[in-house]
């Protein structure tokens, strides 16, 4: 892969990965880095690697850096919380929806981010999990449902 092919396939994918890097990490930081080191490694090895999907790839390696980095912290005060530090906060719908999310397991966080804000098709969400369609359905329900319960237990506390 030249540059200009590069230029062309993978660099406009930045948003995205930093995105779904983001939900899965959960700090901006570590996202950021994730994803620079799968461009980087992506540009190195572009010349003799034929990558039939270029944005396939690159969302598969940055979720494998992103469990990796995940394994690496091991210390669950690092994780994303679910509740706000003090009830009194004012959060915004934005927010509540952001907490939710990151408080389910990892496994439905990605699926969720992938379908509800990156816009992929199921068949394409269970490649890039490794699972099947069924698998990625039944994530998707249980996600969702886990949100909903969050977000109407988070509302009737006026959080």
């Amino acid at each position: 892969m030249e540059q200009k092919d590069f230029d062309i396939r993978v660099v406009p994918l930045r948003d995205k990965l930093y995105r779904f890097a983001r939900s899965i990490v959960g700090r901006s930081d570590e996202a950021e880095d994730a994803v620079h080191d799968v461009l980087e490694r992506m540009w190195r090895r572009r010349e003799g690697s034929k990558i039939a999907d270029a944005e396939a790839f690159a969302m598969r390696s940055v979720r494998n850096a992103c469990l990796d980095r995940l394994r690496r912290r091991r210390d669950d005060a690092e994780l994303p919380t679910a509740l706000p530090g003090d009830a009194g906060s004012d959060w915004s719908d934005r927010e509540l929806v952001r907490r939710a999310l990151d408080a389910l397991p990892l496994r439905q966080r990605e699926a969720l981010h992938l379908k509800e804000i990156e816009g992929y098709p199921t068949h394409e969400i269970a490649a890039l999990l490794s699972t099947d369609e069924a698998q990625v359905r039944v994530l998707l329900s249980r996600g969702r449902m886990r949100m909903r319960e969050l977000l109407e237990k988070w509302m009737n506390y006026g959080l």
